[in-house]
């Protein structure tokens, strides 16, 4: 009786895993059909905040400056004027709006960040996380999903071109991790949000209360999805476009941190958030083949056979994952292979440590869940 029990509930979670890691990349590959393109580029303000020489890469100042030859107001924001990221873009674009001033709000990045918005003149504008190839044709076909519907449209950021192993890693988190399951959930209707460009009309952020839309909950991107959602009645949506973060190398400690603090982070969102964040290793291919192999061991299966379970699972795990990738023409050669493996295989540990680290989340020396106070406002920035 113990034995059925075992090989049933084993297989039966098996296989339940193994349908959510489909699903998942079945919801993944389906894109929202496209709408006509509505807006120009002098119809967006880009609100670009960065800190320190790394976010100011010639490929990432160059997207801008082109943006801005197009006609889009780009307001680039920095916390002082000896920030080393003002040389770089001074170095490659001598005219740059750049707007100096730091507020005093729990979130480092909005300190930064509230002048831009608060600065922020066009009829659609454009939050976007440092280092992404920002290109009009992208920013107009995310924006054109916008209606009196659709108060917020994110477009997902997508790992490209890493050149180490840490980068691909990086590349494994941010693509065939974060992004399916967010896109899977955004196709069922759920609110996500996660780093990329955030566009909204001029008129939502108004109605959200400018920055302090962003600061209701510890996740800017959360606070300001959740408050489109629940104080103006209105849907949010990813995108169909993905636009690529050149990765390139990456060290293996800061990868890893910045994992156990997003972690971390979705600790202290919302019950159902946090309540996906615990549940996750369960639903792992370390679990699932876990529970594969204590089914088969149930009943007998010799070892040859329990071998070659293994490898048919892992194989059928990470074809899922390519599948889903091959839809944003994302690659997933050998070495992506190894990595997911290795991140798959580490999600129980960085379960651990996000939930040991909830109550000390550090980005860029600031412990974000002791100085969290929703609705503090914060001081204005200066022009430079």
């Amino acid at each position: 009786m113990a034995t059925c029990i075992l090989f049933w509930t084993g297989l039966g979670w098996w296989v339940a895993t193994m349908l959510v890691q489909w699903i998942t990349a079945a919801l993944g590959r389906w894109r929202r059909p496209s709408e006509p393109v509505r807006h120009g580029a002098a119809d967006f303000s880009i609100v670009a905040p960065m800190v320190g020489s790394l976010d100011a890469s010639k490929a990432y100042v160059t997207s801008l400056a082109d943006l801005s030859r197009a006609g889009a107001e780009v307001l680039i924001c920095v916390t002082t004027e000896d920030d080393e990221a003002v040389g770089r873009i001074r170095a490659g674009w001598p005219e740059a709006t750049i707007l100096v001033g730091s507020d005093d709000t729990f979130n480092p990045k909005l300190n930064n960040v509230r002048k831009g918005l608060e600065a922020a003149s066009r009829p659609i504008v454009a939050l976007c996380d440092a280092g992404i190839d920002l290109r009009h044709s992208e920013i107009a076909a995310a924006a054109a999903h916008l209606s009196d519907k659709v108060g917020l449209v994110l477009a997902l950021k997508a790992g490209d071109r890493p050149t180490n192993f840490a980068g691909e890693m990086e590349c494994s988190y941010i693509n065939g991790h974060q992004a399916r399951f967010l896109m899977a959930a955004d196709r069922l209707g759920m609110p996500v949000a996660s780093g990329g460009v955030t566009i909204l009309a001029r008129e939502t952020l108004q109605r959200i209360g400018v920055h302090q839309g962003f600061l209701n909950y510890l996740a800017d991107d959360y606070s300001v999805v959740r408050m489109v959602r629940d104080r103006l009645g209105q849907t949010t949506w990813l995108a169909r476009v993905m636009p690529r973060l050149l990765v390139g190398g990456r060290r293996w400690q800061d990868v890893w941190r910045r994992q156990v603090r997003w972690g971390s982070t979705r600790l202290k969102l919302s019950p159902e958030v946090r309540a996906l964040v615990l549940f996750e290793p369960a639903i792992g291919w370390l679990v699932s083949g876990l529970a594969l192999l204590a089914a088969l061991l149930a009943v007998g299966v010799a070892p040859t056979w329990l071998a070659l379970a293994v490898v048919v699972h892992t194989v059928a795990w990470l074809s899922a994952e390519a599948w889903f990738l091959s839809a944003h023409s994302l690659p997933f050669g050998p070495r992506a292979w190894a990595a997911t493996l290795v991140r798959e295989a580490l999600v129980p540990v960085l379960a651990v440590q996000a939930w040991l680290g909830r109550n000390r989340i550090d980005w860029r020396g600031t412990n974000l869940a002791a100085g969290w106070r929703p609705g503090r406002d914060g001081a204005a920035g200066k022009h430079v």
